[in-house]
Formats: structure tokens, C-alpha cells, sequence
């Protein structure tokens, strides 16, 4: 989200790149993969040099420079799979279904752009394609404006005090803005795009993030993403839960045995190092279990229906919007999503939290209500099935991906610290700028592995 001041955030909104607006959709993802990753099965050795835990983008990431500089590695995950929050699978629907992942976004930045553009994968710009309701009467392109304006209003004001250094909320910096549009615009900015409302994230941290045209890859991002993790080697079912840093090296107890080695790289997500499902001993110091608590995760999911045909009539990856009430219910549509006939009706912030609570079929019962009242009951004849992703109750992930919390931006840098030169973090929420995204998550790993190598060579 960096700019070089919020007026350029308002001139964005003038010709919306809505793919950039939603860009922090970067939710994970979970499912069996269009094409079968090529899973090596790790050994168990009881002292490599380092241990990494868990396989998704960055510990992948991690592992690979790793073993490129002839350190010896172990891999462990704790789920059956490799991909983290990137998972696509071809199970449910019958075409590649992203649970999480789905933008590239920053594609001037992204490394999995050109390592899909050269694998042969179908990785293509997102189109600016959109139709935006009030009620059920479809706005006009002239009309269009009324949302658009509101949008960079709210832009302008968040933007404005995050370049400033104003380390507060995004609903302190917006605070007076009201017109008809602006819980649209609040939701596109907050839940639709940090998985937070405005209320509950910091606007230097908003700010701190890189922007850029977003990118999607037609066969998956999750496909694509263990499509390069090629054959590294992990050690599947593995679940760490404690380490030991108490003397020389570390020792990593797993469900599976004692590791002992000499540094870790920890990469999962900060709400799982906040709920403390891993123990450390000695305790980590008060910053770091800070920075765990207020880089916090945000919670962003798909509700995913399919149609037996395109009822958005946008062609594939059009947007879908519509005049919200300010009791911050809403969906904002990814319709026809690689031109699969999947529609991702997308939920975020405290309403993504309330729905967790409910029951797959009413909350795809909801979604078709939603677009119901937009598109007239006709959609009904077309509707195949649908399903939900549930990240916030996933002991795995806690949640989708990580902001800071008004007033905690300072704390990325305590997140990202190693801890007596053998402990280390990586993951998007480590990433200075692509946090919150898969291709942070792989720089972040890469950074983190070299300086683990010079360390240890």
C-alpha cells in the first residue's frame, strides 16, 4: 500500500484496479492440487544443523537455501500437506479451487510471476472489470463515481496520517467521513482487503505495505506455488511444540521425537506463536511475545459458490460490489474466477469471525441472499453447490494473515529478531513490505536462510 502520498491513493479510485483495492485477499489456501506436488518425504535425523518449522511459502523458501549452501535441514510440518495458506485443489469443485491464496499480488515484485511465466504457467493481469449495485438497481458507469469518491475520501484521510507517522487506527483517521458509500468503501478498505475492520489496524502499518498491479494464475496459486516447491524435502504430520534454547544449539521436541540442532527457523503464523501452542524454554523475552500478540492476524474467507454459467455477465474475474449498511455485513464478489464459474463471495474483520460461528450451509445460504438481491432469483437455476473456508478456527493458522494493531507498528522489527542467534522468524508477517502475502512469505524465508548459512558457515 505504498505511495508516494494519499492523493495518489485517491487518484487510484478515479479508474479503480479493483484487484489492487481487494489486493490483501492474500488469505491462504488449502485443497489437493491440480497438479500433484512432487512431495519429498524428509529422513528424520536427529541432528541437522537447523530444524524448520513448517512448509509453507517461507519455510519452503527457507529450506531450499538452506540446503543450496550444504547445510543440513530438516522440514516439519505439522498438517498432512505442503503450501501453508496457498492450497489449491480440484476435489471440491472439479477445477482449481483456491482455499486461500489467489492474488500475485505486486507483480513487479512477486517471484512467483516469473516463475510462473516460466513453467508454463497461465499467470495473466488482473482485469478491471466491475458492476456496482444499490439495492437491486445496477449504477450506471456515470454513477460510478458515488462509490469511487467515497472510496478515495476514505483513502486520503488513512493515507494522510499514516505518512505522517500517526501510529493509530484507520477508524480514528477516517473518523467524521460519512456518505452513502462509505461502509462500502470502509469494507473494501478494511475487511475486504486487511481481513480487519478499520478499528483494529494501524495505519503506519497500512501504509508501510507495497503496492502494485496484482496478477492471477489461472490453474492456482497454491498449484503454482507446489509446482516450485519442486522437491524439497519435509517431514510430513510433524507438529513442534516445544524448544529448547536453554544451552548451546536448540532442541525441538515434535510429536514425532527430539530434534537437536543447531538453530531453528520458525515460520508459522503469529496466532499461532500467540496462542502459545509452541513453548519456548527460557521464555522468550516480553517484546517478542509482544510483537506475537499485536502483529495479530486478520481473518479474510471465501465463500465459494459455483454456477453452471456466467450469471455476473462479466466474463472471468470481474468484481461485484453493492451499497452497504454500516453494521459491517458484506461480501465482495471475485466472480467467475479464472473463467471456472466460481464465484468467491468474500468476507472479512469481525463479520468473516461471526460467520465462523456459523454453519457451512448458512453461510452459503447468506452469500446467495446477497447476490439474490441483486441479480433477481434466477441465479438459483444456475447454482451448483458451494463451500466455506473456515481460517479463523484452523489451529494452524489462527487466522488468514497479520497486520499491525493501532499503535504497533514499531513492533515488525521485534518480530522479525532472532533470539540468541540460534532462534529465528520468518512468514509474511516478517516481510518489511509484502506482508501478508505469499511472495513476502518466500522473500522473507530466503533473507532469514541466508543469514542463518553465514551464521552457521
Amino acid at each position: 500500500m505504498m505511495h508516494a502520498s494519499p492523493l495518489s491513493k485517491a487518484r487510484s479510485v478515479n479508474r479503480p484496479d479493483l484487484s489492487d483495492i481487494s489486493r490483501r485477499s492474500f488469505l491462504a489456501g488449502l485443497g489437493g492440487a491440480l497438479v500433484a506436488p512432487r512431495i519429498a518425504r524428509a529422513q528424520f535425523p536427529s541432528n541437522p544443523d537447523v530444524v524448520v518449522i513448517g512448509a509453507g511459502a517461507a519455510g519452503l523458501a527457507a529450506t531450499g537455501v538452506l540446503m543450496e549452501r550444504g547445510l543440513e535441514v530438516l522440514l516439519i510440518e505439522a498438517s498432512g500437506r505442503i503450501g501453508g495458506r496457498a492450497y489449491t485443489e480440484t476435489t471440491t469443485f472439479g477445477v482449481p479451487y483456491d482455499h486461500g491464496a489467489h492474488w500475485l499480488h505486486v507483480a513487479a515484485s512477486n517471484p512467483f510471476v516469473a516463475y510462473g511465466r516460466k513453467h508454463g504457467f497461465d499467470v495473466y493481469p488482473a482485469p478491471e472489470i466491475y458492476r456496482v449495485f444499490d439495492g437491486d438497481r445496477e449504477l450506471g458507469t456515470e454513477e460510478h463515481d458515488t462509490l469511487w469518491n467515497a472510496w478515495g475520501e476514505l483513502y486520503g484521510a488513512i493515507g494522510a496520517q499514516g505518512e505522517r507517522g500517526n501510529d493509530i487506527s484507520a477508524a480514528e483517521a477516517a473518523a467524521g467521513i460519512e456518505g452513502p458509500w462509505t461502509a462500502t468503501a470502509a469494507f473494501g478498505i478494511g475487511p475486504w482487503s486487511m481481513g480487519k475492520d478499520l478499528e483494529n489496524f494501524s495505519v503506519v502499518d497500512w501504509w508501510s505495505g507495497a503496492d502494485g498491479a496484482d496478477w492471477f494464475c489461472r490453474e492456482g496459486f497454491g498449484t503454482l506455488i507446489a509446482h516450485w516447491a519442486g522437491d524439497i524435502p519435509v517431514s510430513l504430520n510433524t507438529s513442534a511444540t516445544h524448544i529448547d534454547w536453554s544451552a548451546d544449539g536448540v532442541i525441538v521436541e515434535t510429536d514425532q521425537g527430539s530434534i537437536r540442532a543447531r538453530a531453528v527457523i520458525v515460520t508459522v503464523s503469529t496466532g499461532v506463536l500467540a496462542s502459545g501452542a509452541i513453548v519456548f524454554s527460557p521464555v522468550l523475552p516480553a517484546r517478542k511475545i509482544e510483537s506475537f500478540e499485536r502483529i495479530s492476524m486478520g481473518l479474510y474467507n471465501h465463500i465459494t459458490l459455483q454456477f453452471s454459467e456466467d450469471v455476473f455477465g462479466m466474463g472471468p474475474d470481474g468484481y461485484l460490489l453493492y451499497r452497504m449498511s454500516h453494521d459491517r455485513r458484506g461480501i465482495g464478489v471475485l466472480t467467475n474466477a479464472g473463467g471456472h464459474g466460481l464465484a468467491y463471495c468474500d468476507v472479512g474483520g469481525s463479520w468473516a469471525r461471526d460467520l465462523e460461528q456459523e454453519s457451512a450451509e448458512a453461510r452459503i445460504d447468506y452469500a446467495m441472499g446477497e447476490l439474490r438481491g441483486m441479480l433477481g432469483s434466477s441465479i438459483d437455476s444456475r447454482f451448483v453447490k458451494g463451500a466455506v473456508t473456515s481460517w479463523g478456527q484452523d489451529p494452524l493458522t489462527l487466522g488468514s494473515y497479520a497486520s499491525a494493531e493501532p499503535g504497533a507498528h514499531a513492533l515488525r522489527s521485534a518480530l522479525r529478531q532472532p533470539i540468541g542467534e540460534r532462534i529465528f522468524f520468518a512468514g509474511e508477517a516478517c516481510h518489511r513490505s509484502l506482508w501478508a502475502t505469499a511472495a513476502g512469505a518466500r522473500l522473507s524465508g530466503e533473507e532469514v536462510a541466508r543469514d542463518v548459512a553465514r551464521n552457521l558457515t
